[in-house]
C-alpha cells in the first residue's frame, strides 16, 4: 500500500470496489462518511481513494455496498493521490478478526496450479435490495442500516450509467432548493 515493502503481512491485490467509510469520534458519534473506491486490497486492510481529509489513527466502520458487509477500521495513512490532485490515498487497516475480502491472499503452494480469480460477490437485485429495506423499516435493531440500502441503490443505478454521479449531486440540490422554506439558505456542499 503505501510504499513498497518486503515485510507486509500479506500480498497486495489490485481490485476496485465500492466501500461507505465511516469516521467515528472518540464519543461515539459519527464524524466524516464518504463512499469510496478500492484501489488495492491486503488481508489486513486496503488502500482506498476518497476526497475527505482524514486524521491517521481515526477509526470506524468499512461497509461493501454489494454485500452489506461490514468491518472495524483504522486510518493508517493518508496522501494527496498522485493519480488524481483532488482525491487522497488512504491506507486502512481491518481491525475485525474475519476475512473481510472473501477471497485468498496466499501464494499457492510450490508445483500446484494458481486457481481462478475468485469470483466477486454478486450484488443485491433490486428487488432484495427493497425487501431489505422493507425489512430495515419495520425491525430498527439488527437490520440493514437504511443508509446502506440507499448507497447499494445508487451504486447499481450508476454503474448501470443511468445517471452520474454530479447528475444525482445536482438533481438532489435542485428537489432540496424547491422543498426549502423562500428565503432558506441551502448548503451548496
Amino acid at each position: 500500500m503505501k510504499g513498497s515493502r518486503k515485510d507486509r503481512r500479506s500480498k497486495r491485490v489490485p481490485a476496485s470496489h465500492r466501500l461507505l467509510l465511516t469516521i467515528i469520534g472518540p464519543s461515539g458519534s459519527e464524524i466524516a462518511k464518504e463512499i469510496v473506491s478500492t484501489v488495492e486490497l491486503s488481508q489486513f486492510g486496503a488502500r482506498v481513494r476518497g476526497r475527505r481529509s482524514l486524521r491517521a489513527e481515526s477509526e470506524g466502520m468499512l461497509t461493501q455496498l454489494r454485500s452489506g458487509r461490514q468491518a472495524r477500521v483504522r486510518v493508517a495513512w493518508q496522501q494527496k493521490s498522485t493519480e488524481s490532485a483532488e482525491f487522497f490515498d488512504t491506507g486502512v487497516e481491518i481491525l475485525s478478526g474475519f476475512d473481510y475480502w472473501g477471497i485468498s491472499f496466499e501464494e499457492p503452494a510450490p508445483g500446484t496450479a494458481k486457481a481462478d480469480a475468485p469470483e466477486e460477490t454478486v450484488p443485491l437485485t433490486v428487488p432484495e435490495l427493497l425487501g431489505k429495506l422493507k425489512e430495515s423499516a419495520s425491525a430498527e435493531a439488527g437490520g440493514a442500516s437504511m443508509e446502506m440500502l440507499w448507497c447499494a441503490l445508487v451504486e447499481q443505478m450508476e454503474a448501470k450509467q443511468l445517471f452520474t454521479r454530479e447528475e444525482l449531486i445536482a438533481s438532489l440540490r435542485s428537489v432540496a432548493q424547491l422543498a426549502a422554506p423562500k428565503g432558506a439558505a441551502i448548503d451548496p456542499t
